[in-house]
């Protein structure tokens, strides 16, 4: 009787495939926070001014922190503006809600900061695109909250 060569190559494939498939998750994870860690703290402190800034969106007195940030003060010489919809909606867990990160999207985020920025009841300030100078730093600092 002869000795028969066994092909083992399918068995190593598959076993590759479920380590793959078990090791995903966390090895995006760790992609995604390696990769949110590298933004820069000026950055991220730029993109907190625009935040906050009521002058920054060509509306005078309207800035996102007026809707998202409970410690938002009215600056010394600006009126309180009323906005027919405005309430508090609290930003949080955003990196996660909108799967920031290697495989996620951040149109998702800005499309729904565009819908905010070009409603006539709140800011009025048009769309924010990938082409503004704005864009980069508030990504960056709301994928902090």
């Amino acid at each position: 009787m002869g000795h028969r060569n066994v092909d083992y190559g399918w068995i190593v494939f598959l076993i590759l495939i479920v380590i793959v498939v078990i090791a995903y998750k966390p090895v995006m994870n760790a992609i995604s926070k390696t990769r949110a860690g590298s933004a820069s703290a000026e950055l991220v402190a730029k993109g907190r001014d625009i935040f906050y800034d009521p002058d920054v969106w060509g509306q005078k007195n309207r800035s996102c922190a007026m809707c998202h940030a409970k410690d938002y003060i009215l600056s010394d010489g600006y009126e309180a503006v009323e906005m027919k919809d405005y309430r508090y909606v609290e930003l949080k867990n955003l990196k996660k809600t909108y799967e920031f990160g290697v495989m996620g999207n951040p149109e998702q985020l800005m499309d729904q900061v565009s819908r905010c920025l070009s409603s006539g009841t709140r800011i009025e300030a048009g769309t924010l695109t990938r082409a503004d100078p704005r864009w980069e730093p508030l990504l960056a600092y709301l994928v902090t909250l």
